[in-house]
Order: structure tokens, then sequence, then C-alpha cells
């Protein structure tokens, strides 16, 4: 699979998901969650696959959230720190708190296949690291649309 090197196996499982979010979000409604869906297609499009950076000095506090891991990892080298984590995830829980069939179908879709794969760790735990905040909101979209 020639293309499996241009695009990361994460771009592979998060992109379907976003296009079919972008195709039926209703553009009056969900004009906000459409762009935010795009604007990640297109970081994913865009980034290269880059080795795990090495760790840097706990006294460099400036860059502690973007070097930080977050919950998503490609399964091979590619790390994603935690603001790219979020900015991966949040159109994904968005989607899922607009409480529309046709939007949250793709994102709990997605949601799903990052967890049987392996691409979404953590546990959203208080006590847990510094990305528990959004495996917790992944938690309360689910139960809101649950219930």
């Amino acid at each position: 699979m020639a293309s499996s090197e241009a695009d990361s196996r994460l771009s592979q499982v998060v992109s379907p998901a976003l296009e079919k979010i972008v195709k039926n979000a209703s553009w009056r409604k969900h004009s906000k969650l459409a762009h935010e869906c795009k604007s990640v297609l297109e970081i994913l499009t865009s980034r290269k696959p880059q080795q795990q950076p090495p760790p840097t000095s706990p006294s460099d506090d400036s860059s502690s959230e973007s070097s930080l891991p977050g919950p998503l990892h490609d399964g091979g080298s590619t790390e994603y720190s935690l603001a790219e984590s979020e900015s991966i995830l949040s159109p994904l829980v968005n989607a899922c708190n607009t409480q529309f069939l046709k939007i949250v179908d793709p994102a709990v879709d997605c949601i799903q296949k990052l967890i049987a794969h392996g691409y979404l760790r953590g546990e959203a735990d208080p006590t847990g690291g510094e990305w528990r905040l959004i495996l917790q909101r992944f938690r309360f979209s689910r139960l809101l649309w649950l219930n």
C-alpha cells in the first residue's frame, strides 16, 4: 500500500468520518461544525508523519501543552501532541452533541474505530494525565446521546 506512507493510519480512520459529517451537515444549523471538520481534514492531509520528538527539559513550560503526548497515536512512530489530539477529536465530540443522526452516526462510528484499533488511549479518570479532559468530553457526549 503506497498510499499508507502518505496517509497516516489515524487519518484513514478519521478522514472518512469527517467527510461524511461535512456532507450531512446543514450549512445553516451546523456551519461551524462543517468548518471545523474541513480544517481538521486539511491538517490531516497536509501533515507529514513525524517521528516522536525528543523529550524536552522539565523546566520548559512555554511549550508544555504542545509537547505533551495526547490520547491519540497512530499505532506506529507518529505521536500526536495534546493540542493536536484535541483539535482532531473536537469535531467528533461536537458532532455527537448535535444529536442529529446523520451527523452523530459517522462520529460515533469513528470513535468506536479509534478505540477498537487502539488509536485512542487513556482513561477518563479525574486523577489521570493532562489529556483526561478530552476523554471526559467523549464520555459526556456519549452519555448525552444515549439518553
